[in-house]
């Protein structure tokens, strides 16, 4: 019985009607939907104003998402909201729910939308934020019947006033000044469904936008290590990670296009002042090993900027041999050029023993000890666009000790270890064989004496050169490709002069067989000098 006298409290189910109609062979079906209505308790339908704070969660205040009794102007209302969002990223980040109101005074009953059509509408957001108000559509003269309805035409009361709805949004939902995160950005894309034409773009355009893409990979927080504190020579790290290291997560760029392939490739080299890497690649070496393995492994990728840019038979692979092997004599083969050929900084950071094999210091009989695997000095030859080297000698107040497996002589003299000769060894060397080069710079000495004597004999070494490059380049055409020499010399030297730079500060004749470990013999003792200074920081 209580059963029965509870049913009688309720009434039983109704089902709408399915109204269909046939208009030119085609059949328009309303959609059917069941509601359950109270009864024995009738409520009487709410009343409030437009803008009275209301709890969303009161089913009797507002109609369910996509309803079936929800008017249809109000979904031609969630369109403009997406024009709205879908107009930035930073507008797409602000969500906005539109739900319409159960009020009996702006139901929006007529279905068609007559011009005293008005609705009341729940706009909100994740941030809580409620506002109820009036929508219409925007009176038009027309002769027509039928009025296409578009965002554009919907305006909402706000402060005893009708606004457009996109002012209405503009000013109760602003956008976030917190940077959009990246979920959100590929959910606006994907739901902008827009494209661009990237071709028609300006190149000036398309680097800006690479440009920018290359530097928030090393922005703060990205896990950018500074050239100031290289990463070391990881042996499992292959292929060109001096160029992938510039590029970070952007080295897809490579493989889009050839044009984008060339103006990626050309930052990556030539650098920019708003870069991270504003002066080009620079390859960072340890050791003679480390120069030579990167060299090798750069040379093995072709750039690929024009046309036939990879070898496809003998002949071809002849010429990209010779154009790797002499880029400034040959430099019309540039299209053979690797990512070798692109290098523009080198840095040097070696130490003692590795440099007097690098420069191929000859005192004391140090060339019994070269080795044809050693690269030495020679291999900037091939760099044609190298436009500076920076040398770090070895630091003198680190660990003055040799090692059992060091290939060469022993260097340092026990309680008597000299790096003032060593470091003389390596800077005139240097003077004399990288003349030819413009922009070379030298830090680590002990003194601002050694300073000033490396500058002076780069100077004389700079004034005694024969033949500038592009004299050598133009005297090679001329002689059919060059003639042969009976002894091997330094481009530009003159070997009778060369004995002339050296400056003498040892009593010990450094050919004397017993030369090496060099024993300290300077005015003060480089020991004494070297813990002075370490008292005086």
């Amino acid at each position: 019985m209580a059963t029965t006298s509870l049913q009688s409290n309720w009434k039983k189910k109704y089902r709408t009607r399915t109204l269909s109609k046939a208009q030119g062979g085609t059949v328009c079906t309303m959609a059917v939907s069941t509601t359950f209505i109270e009864v024995s308790r009738p409520l009487p339908a709410p009343v409030y104003s437009a803008h009275q704070d209301l709890d969303f969660n009161d089913d009797r205040k507002i109609w369910s998402t996509r309803h079936i009794e929800e008017h249809p102007f109000v979904e031609t209302i969630r369109m403009g909201v997406l024009q709205y969002r879908l107009q930035s990223a930073s507008h797409f980040d602000v969500s906005i729910e539109v739900h319409q109101t159960r009020s009996s005074e702006y139901a929006g009953k007529p279905i068609q939308l007559i011009p005293s059509f008005k609705i009341e509408v729940l706009f909100h957001d994740f941030n809580n934020q409620k506002l109820y108000r009036i929508c219409r559509l925007k009176p038009r003269r027309s002769s027509r019947k039928v009025h296409k309805v578009l965002a554009a035409h919907i305006q909402v009361r706000e402060y005893d006033r009708n606004v457009s709805l996109h002012d209405f949004l503009n000013v109760n939902f602003p956008i976030l000044q917190d940077p959009v995160k990246a979920e959100t950005l590929h959910a606006w894309w994907s739901e902008n469904g827009k494209t661009f034409n990237w071709i028609g773009l300006p190149t000036e355009l398309k680097e800006r936008i690479i440009q920018s893409c290359m530097h928030r990979t090393h922005e703060p927080g990205n896990g950018h290590r500074s050239l100031q504190y290289p990463r070391k020579r990881d042996r499992r790290r292959s292929g060109p990670h001096e160029l992938t290291d510039i590029l970070g997560t952007w080295s897809q760029l490579l493989r889009v296009s050839h044009q984008v392939r060339a103006i990626t490739l050309r930052l990556c080299f030539v650098g920019s002042s708003n870069m991270t890497f504003s002066k080009g690649l620079c390859v960072v070496v340890h050791s003679c090993f480390d120069f030579k393995d990167s060299i090798r492994r750069l040379g093995k990728y072709y750039q690929v900027l024009e046309p036939n840019s990879v070898p496809v038979d003998d002949k071809s692979l002849t010429l990209a041999k010779t154009y790797k092997r002499f880029p400034k004599l040959f430099p019309e083969l540039k299209q053979y050029a690797t990512l070798m050929h692109g290098i523009r900084r080198v840095c040097l950071q070696m130490g003692f023993l590795d440099y007097l094999h690098f420069f191929k210091i000859t005192a004391g009989g140090f060339e019994q000890y070269w080795r044809s695997y050693y690269v030495d000095y020679e291999a900037f030859e091939q760099l044609p666009h190298l436009s500076e080297l920076l040398i770090i000698l070895p630091d003198p107040r680190g660990r003055l000790e040799d090692k059992s497996t060091q290939h060469g002589p022993p260097l340092f003299y026990e309680d008597f270890a000299c790096p003032r000769i060593l470091h003389r060894f390596i800077y005139e060397q240097a003077a004399v064989v990288l003349a030819p080069y413009e922009n070379v710079k030298m830090y680590g000495f002990i003194d601002e004496l050694e300073k000033l004597r490396f500058n002076a004999l780069r100077q004389n070494a700079i004034k005694m050169l024969k033949f500038t490059g592009p004299e050598l380049y133009e005297l090679y055409a001329e002689d059919g490709g060059g003639i042969k020499l009976e002894e091997r010399v330094i481009p530009g030297v003159q070997i009778q002069e060369r004995e002339e730079i050296s400056v003498d500060f040892q009593q010990l004749d450094a050919t004397h067989p017993n030369f090496w470990p060099p024993k300290c013999r300077c005015a003060v003792r480089c020991r004494e000098v070297l813990l002075e200074d370490q008292y005086n920081i």
